[in-house]
């Protein structure tokens, strides 16, 4: 099922040519920036990343992710932040990755963040001038895989947000990049590394056990944020309900990596949503966040606070 804004921003584009816009077809899916540090290694090295910074814009923003058709307007609006922390050996670098990316809300201005991630376990071969292109069959270079992971990881959380489940196919992918990825050596792709590595992030999100996530993620964005501009209370309300399937999820696995997931993205969301809320809400909400996320109880704070003006 298409998602509903995707229906939206056809029939924008349908408008356009009556009042004096234009439209340019459709458009890759993405609508990706990068950004690289490299203050932290010689100064000699850093040109280089320069020109992959190019690069890995053309790749991401070029590339065909998915058979579903986006139109200019509705491209999603994300970020990779590489940040250069060692130089390994010649043309190899251990970097550290935050990805994020937002996904507008119906009927308001604003965008909400859909993941804020970083990954610190990196492994990045590159040769300057390197071609990069993505070959979803034959898949051994570190640093192709660990980008394609990330855009249908965005593309898998976009769509759910949508429709119930609807990323299935694109977290599938991801999957399959960590399965073709097992005889790396570098670390991020195999069990038991880390429990919030990339194998770990999307064995939880396809694990039948924490699909509550997937479904409250939906909940969260479809049935809640897009219909605040309606009514915020019914919104709340509806955001609210989601917390529930959050405790479930953590009841299955108490050291998932998908309350991170959540939490990262939404704490600041969560502080401006409560903040009119009554306060007989904001404290219940306060006292049920602050259980789920303990070490988050100071920047969850101003929730319970009073409302001023």
């Amino acid at each position: 099922m298409k998602p509903l804004y995707k229906i939206i921003g056809i029939f924008v584009l349908l408008l356009l040519p009556y009042c004096g816009g234009s439209v340019r077809g459709y458009a890759q899916e993405l609508n990706a920036t990068v950004t690289i540090n490299t203050q932290q290694i010689d100064a000699s090295l850093r040109p280089r990343f320069e020109t992959l910074k190019e690069s890995l814009e053309e790749f991401i923003n070029s590339q065909q992710w998915t058979g579903a058709q986006f139109a200019t307007i509705e491209k999603i609006t994300c970020s990779f932040a590489i940040t250069v922390n060692e130089v390994v050996q010649s043309d190899v670098y251990k970097v550290s990755i935050t990805v994020q990316a937002r996904r507008p809300v119906f009927n308001a201005t604003y965008q909400t963040i859909l993941i804020n991630w970083r990954d610190d376990v990196v492994t990045l071969p590159y040769q300057e001038g390197e071609n990069l292109t993505y070959n979803e069959f034959n898949l051994d270079n570190e640093l192709i895989a660990t980008i394609a992971y990330y855009a249908y990881l965005v593309l898998g959380l976009d769509f759910d947000s949508f429709s119930n489940l609807g990323g299935e196919q694109y977290l599938r992918k991801c999957e399959s990049i960590v399965s073709q990825m097992q005889s790396s050596d570098s670390k991020g792709w195999k069990a038991f590394d880390s429990k919030t590595n990339r194998h770990a992030l999307i064995t939880a999100l396809l694990d039948p056990n924490q699909q509550g996530f997937r479904e409250l993620w939906y909940n969260y964005h479809r049935q809640g944020l897009d219909q605040m501009a309606q009514s915020v209370d019914k919104g709340r309300s509806q955001v609210s309900s989601t917390f529930e399937q959050l405790k479930a999820v953590r009841s299955a696995d108490a050291m998932t990596p998908l309350l991170a997931l959540f939490i990262n993205a939404k704490l600041d969301e969560l502080v401006n949503i409560y903040s009119e809320a009554p306060m007989t809400e904001k404290k219940s909400i306060y006292d049920l966040l602050s259980d789920l996320f303990p070490t988050y109880s100071r920047q969850l704070a101003p929730i319970k606070e009073e409302y001023k003006e």
